[in-house]
């Protein structure tokens, strides 16, 4: 078994780390059944073909609720599970996948990925040897929740998915591109998505993103429209944000606080505001940012490391957002103090 674990060291304002990544290669079915468990579900795993060893490979990233899998078998198996708790894509990067679900067959494609809910179980009869796909497991709890703060209620029971979706164009690609970037950052030692303040909204961002990439029962509710919310829920999370800046808020969390919807949230904030709830926090951050840009430790501050540390994680947007703020490049400020 090869096991490889990328790691960033911490600093200061970092705590644990928000993105895992992990490799692994298997030749014995058993460790491949416990590493499909440890990460997904306890599965039936089994070869079809006897004269052909299996050769599991696993590329795994997880970032927070969310897991992604890049996984090929290397010989023709069987494999399924009774009882699914969490809600599972199965996103093909050569060859199809057909399975069972809920009494109905779904073929994944790289066109076309396939959605299966909690609560019951899938299988596939036969995942070819030339297979590979993408195994994404998105928390059900988070992915319920992140629902109801989009809707402003809660959510009874599993949402109730189409089978499939469109990887090709639309939401359904969007979506897909989104994961195949954290795929990418999880080899980048430098990643932004090592700070928590960008990971929590990004790992928010994938699990929002696939409920407006798959029909369900809720998804005229998500694009109908919503009333703003008044001044005063607005000033409400704009003390919050004021008071805490360097926690890791999302539109979703601070609706709950305030007590409305994320959407309501939003456009109160576009009304009474004229900008967005994250946009308003990254005001608040820029101007943390800009009094250790004047106030640097010698030695340890820079601008990328300060930018990173406020949660700004493309360098370039940051020096843009801020000169056209302050007058100045960050990097006038740190030489000037």
């Amino acid at each position: 078994m090869l096991v490889v674990m990328r790691h960033r060291e911490d600093t200061e304002r970092v705590g644990p780390l928000p993105l895992e990544a992990h490799s692994f290669r298997l030749t014995d079915l058993d460790e491949a059944r416990a590493l499909c468990a440890e990460f997904y579900y306890e599965v039936d795993l089994d070869l079809l073909d006897g004269s052909r060893p299996l050769a599991f490979a696993a590329d795994m990233v997880r970032l927070g609720p969310v897991t992604v899998g890049d996984i090929s078998f290397g010989a023709d198996v069987s494999i399924g599970t009774d009882v699914l708790d969490a809600y599972h894509v199965n996103l093909p990067i050569a060859g199809a996948i057909g399975s069972e679900h809920r009494g109905a067959v779904t073929v994944a494609s790289p066109r076309r990925a396939a959605v299966y809910r909690p609560g019951a179980g899938v299988h596939a009869g036969r995942w070819s040897a030339d297979c590979r796909s993408l195994g994404i497991r998105l928390d059900r709890a988070a992915l319920e929740a992140e629902l109801a703060a989009l809707l402003g209620h809660p959510v009874r029971g599993p949402i109730r998915f189409g089978a499939s979706f469109d990887t090709t164009r639309g939401p359904g690609l969007t979506w897909t591109r989104m994961i195949n970037l954290l795929r990418s950052e999880s080899g980048n030692p430098h990643s932004a998505l090592l700070q928590p303040l960008i990971a929590e909204r990004y790992s928010q961002g994938l699990i929002g993103g696939l409920l407006f990439a798959v029909e369900h029962q809720f998804a005229d509710a998500l694009t109908a429209h919503v009333a703003p919310a008044r001044p005063r829920t607005v000033r409400r999370a704009i003390q919050v944000m004021e008071a805490d800046p360097t926690h890791p808020f999302t539109t979703a969390e601070l609706g709950r606080i305030a007590g409305v919807s994320a959407r309501s949230l939003q456009e109160g904030f576009r009304r009474h505001v004229g900008v967005s709830p994250m946009t308003y926090l990254q005001q608040v951050r820029m101007g943390y940012a800009r009094d250790e840009l004047r106030h640097p430790v010698p030695g340890r501050d820079t601008v990328a490391a300060i930018a990173h540390a406020w949660g700004f994680g493309h360098l370039g947007r940051f020096a843009a957002a801020y000169r056209e703020r302050y007058g100045e490049s960050p990097s006038a400020t740190l030489r000037g103090h």
